[in-house]
């Protein structure tokens, strides 16, 4: 077993620190520029419980709310930092001030579960238009944050869509169906969720594999199942391979002009409506997100390594934080590449993280760093 002793060597005390900074510029430039903790000394990340008041609340007053308890889906508004959390069984209820005051927001018209860490997502450019792809429950979308329209139940629903968040009154809806025979069925609405239809394509149908569905514009949509992103733009009839990479976020995120997926290997954006690929800035591993915050250098994304801060849109990545641990040894993973659901609000600077089974977490990263210009 090691033991922690002073050593009063004078020659050992110079050489040491000497040793430790050349290991950490050799690691810091293999890593291309990603930046890590210093091994073996932790943050303590200390995450708070911030939903099991409301869940007995509703208990109280005789909510029955759906297997398996607890929350999944967590979205926040990076204008205000309010955060939004989908209860399971019990509807989308937003939280405006750190976690203390809980308001229902989806007036009855969301129910289930978030199965996925991509199914209750934001319109980047417009934080209170929301979109929740419920499965086994009522799903739909809001311009305003207040008024909801619902889109019509297919089955037992989706794992993940998403919104064509160009136009005001969203119509295009593309989706990923949950368990389906054969597996990975993508449907399309052109009417706002009121009907659905089958696609010819087909989704990996399982969590370890890529997959992944975007809407554009009225007819511009992508897809990926491994073998690069494919680009329609007649509304899914012929579809061009676009890239040969492969993303490993489920749905894209569009910010000012701009389209970005995550890879393996960092930020992969498209300022053509997908027509071309580029990559964006430093190796990173990129599950869920790019986040935003005050502009577009600044984002917050996740990976299996955990959550990582740039200020200077990826060409350097800080890592602020590791994913939520299932302490509880209960529920569904935290892991980002599929059950787990993040979001941060960088008003704030804090990161949330809900996952079924389990109550929504938060984990407060400090003051966020000056700008890099």
């Amino acid at each position: 077993m090691r033991t922690c002793t002073r050593d009063t060597s004078t020659a050992r005390t110079n050489v040491e620190p000497r040793r430790a900074a050349r290991r950490s510029a050799v690691i810091f430039a293999l890593l291309g520029g990603v930046l890590l903790p210093v091994a073996g000394a932790p943050a303590v990340e200390t995450w708070t419980d911030i939903s099991t008041p409301l869940i007995e609340k509703l208990k109280s007053q005789g909510e029955k709310l759906a297997w398996p308890g607890g929350c999944s889906g967590v979205v926040a508004d990076r204008v205000t930092g309010s955060v939004v959390v989908k209860v399971v069984g019990g509807g989308l209820w937003r939280i405006a001030d750190r976690g203390a005051t809980w308001q229902r927001i989806d007036g009855g018209t969301v129910s289930g579960r978030d199965e996925t860490g991509w199914a209750t997502s934001v319109d980047q450019n417009d934080p209170q238009r929301i979109a929740s792809f419920s499965l086994d429950g009522l799903a739909g979308l809001t311009t305003d944050g207040k008024k909801w329209q619902s889109f019509t139940d297919n089955g037992r629903n989706w794992d993940f869509g998403s919104v064509d968040w160009s136009a005001a009154a969203p119509q295009t809806i593309i989706v990923a169906k949950h368990e389906t025979d054969p597996p990975g069925e993508v449907d399309l609405s052109t009417d706002g969720g009121r009907t659905w239809r089958e696609l010819a394509i087909r989704l990996n149908g399982k969590p370890d594999l890529i997959a992944m569905v975007g809407a554009l514009d009225a007819k511009t949509l992508i897809y990926s199942n491994g073998q690069g992103i494919l680009r329609s733009t007649d509304a899914g009839v012929r579809w061009t391979q676009v890239s040969a990479a492969n993303p490993l976020t489920r749905i894209p995120v569009c910010f000012r002009g701009v389209v970005y997926l995550g890879t393996a290997a960092g930020l992969l954006i498209s300022k053509d409506l997908s027509a071309t690929w580029q990559t964006q800035g430093a190796p990173v591993k990129i599950q869920q997100g790019p986040f935003f915050g005050a502009d577009e250098r600044t984002m917050l994304a996740l990976g299996s390594d955990g959550a990582f801060l740039t200020q200077d849109a990826g060409q350097n990545w800080t890592r602020v934080a590791g994913l939520k641990p299932n302490e509880r040894g209960q529920g569904f993973s935290f892991a980002t590449k599929w059950f787990g659901c993040y979001a941060w609000d960088p008003v704030n600077n804090i990161l949330y993280a809900s996952t079924m089974g389990n109550p929504a977490f938060k984990l407060e990263l400090g003051k966020l760093p000056p700008s890099r210009q």
